[in-house]
């Protein structure tokens, strides 16, 4: 059992590099009704989190994500697509509760089997060609997302 554990540990604070994978696209619906399509946020640097309302580990990150969030908002577009529910209410309330700023997306089955969400919270790190740069899997710390996106922003400069 121990060794099961650990393996699951071990591939949970796995994080995944991709070359040039292009994101898949969706088209949702933020908690406030405005629709965001993926393919309309080119030339942005995209943080993506799949959350759950339910999930703790959610919990802890997603105040983490929104101290990035406030160091990089004018330059990094921020998202947290929910994937257990679509009630609008409880998504604000459980988002006032976490205590974060940053745009939630309700998900859906699509977005899911398009980015392949087993788990949450899962984070994305999107470059502005709108290719995956970064896979996060499982709750990590705020310093490896500032690295990422500081290497992403430094590009080019």
């Amino acid at each position: 059992m121990k060794k099961i554990m650990t393996f699951v540990l071990v591939v949970l604070s796995f994080t995944y590099s991709f070359g040039a994978m292009k994101a898949p696209d969706f088209e949702l619906k933020d908690d406030s009704g405005k629709v965001v399509k993926l393919s309309n946020l080119k030339d942005s640097i995209i943080v993506l989190n799949f959350w759950a309302t339910t999930c703790h580990s959610c919990k802890k990150e997603l105040p983490e994500l929104e101290k990035l969030y406030q160091q990089y908002k004018d330059k990094v577009k921020f998202y947290a697509v929910v994937i257990d529910t679509d009630d609008i209410q409880k998504i604000k309330k459980v988002k006032n509760e976490i205590g974060f700023t940053f745009p939630v997306l309700i998900g859906n089955y699509q977005v899911t089997e398009k980015y392949r969400i087993i788990g949450t919270p899962i984070t994305y790190i999107i470059g502005k060609d709108n290719t995956i740069i970064k896979i996060f899997i499982g709750p990590q710390p705020i310093e490896k997302f500032k690295e990422v996106i500081d290497k992403q922003l430094n590009k080019g400069v």
